[in-house]
């Protein structure tokens, strides 16, 4: 038996290709994450007056630009979790115009912190169809998980969704020393499945990270978009889908003619 190529990146996949993986984003595209959070940010609403007061959808907004400019941090190693955690909540608050003598001895963000954290996790949940799909899948090809976070939270979203007991890979940043959008990510993937690009398929929600990462790395890239995002108008050749069921439409779109075994 001759010695099977690795993986080639180039051409991203095109659909009619025989598909045997298929990688997947996990937060807000397996994980609900956006649930999540916006419970916990009910707890957050709750730890002082001022904060009660701003409109749910802004506290969002400003909680979400926050937390990615320091998750950023967090993945270079710059600054500890629990630092960023309590650095999160002091710039949340301060942008709210929370007294700065309410913030001064840190307790306030502390609090704040604990709280989210706790109905965070109380509120974790899969996106409605994850489950049904990867069970559709498993039998007929590989499926792998690529994602930017911190190993051990990542792990413990798979165990607790049952997610982990249909993976044949998984791939996270701070694991991987990489990062999406960089195609060596996707590679590590590729690699560890033992498949080429043109046989794989990558699914998510994060258009910079997943869709344009994924591309560059020669995969096939369909976007989940449930929210109905506007997308870049250069890229009006990517396949879309606003659910991840019902599960035989979405087999259809992933893998075409071959899913004969639903």
């Amino acid at each position: 038996m001759g010695v099977r190529p690795r993986f080639r990146c180039g051409r991203p996949s095109e659909r009619g290709a025989l598909i045997r993986a298929v990688l997947f984003d996990l937060d807000d595209t397996l994980f609900d994450h956006r649930h999540a959070s916006r419970q916990a940010l009910e707890a957050v609403r709750e730890c002082h007056a001022t904060v009660a007061l701003v409109d749910a959808s802004d506290l969002d907004r400003r909680h979400a630009e926050i937390l990615e400019a320091l998750h950023l941090r967090v993945l270079a190693k710059e600054m500890t979790l629990d630092d960023a955690r309590q650095e999160r909540f002091r710039r949340l608050f301060e942008s709210v115009d929370v007294s700065a003598a309410d913030l001064e001895d840190g307790l306030l963000a502390r609090r704040a912190a604990g709280a989210y954290r706790t109905r965070y996790m109380q509120s974790w949940r899969e996106v409605r169809g994850a489950t049904a799909l990867l069970h559709a899948l498993k039998p007929q090809v590989r499926i792998g998980i690529v994602s930017n976070n911190l190993a051990r939270e990542q792990h413990d979203k798979l165990r607790f969704c049952g997610f982990d007991r249909y993976l044949d890979a998984v791939v996270i940043s701070e694991e991987a020393g990489v990062a999406k959008p960089d195609a060596a990510i996707f590679r590590q993937a590729l690699e560890r499945l033992s498949v080429d690009a043109a046989e794989t398929v990558m699914i998510g929600d994060a258009w910079a990270t997943d869709i344009a990462g994924a591309r560059a790395a020669g995969v096939r890239a369909i976007w989940f978009n449930p929210h109905g995002t506007s997308r870049p108008e250069a890229w009006h050749d990517v396949e879309e889908i606003r659910a991840l069921a019902p599960v035989p439409t979405v087999l259809s779109l992933v893998l075409g003619g071959q899913n004969r075994r639903e």
